[in-house]
């Protein structure tokens, strides 16, 4: 993301966590194929097994996130 120098520190902040919303919604989509196959290869498999599998996945393909340099001065 592109920092916006114009926008207070607050709207910073916030606008940093919009696009890193953004960034995981598209990770999200992205990976659906994957769980369509998964779904389509193994019928029988529990729904929270499924779901279980998705977050694991979707955990593993997110970049890590970088907290350092993040502080709340009030």
């Amino acid at each position: 993301m592109t920092p916006v120098y114009h926008f207070s520190p607050e709207q910073r902040r916030a606008q940093e966590l919009v696009a890193q919303f953004n960034a995981d919604e598209r990770l999200w989509r992205r990976l659906e194929s994957k769980r369509r196959l998964r779904r389509r290869l193994y019928p029988r498999m529990s729904a929270k097994l499924r779901k279980q599998l998705d977050l694991l996945e979707f955990a593993a393909a997110r970049p890590p996130q970088d907290c350092v340099g993040l502080c709340d001065k009030r």
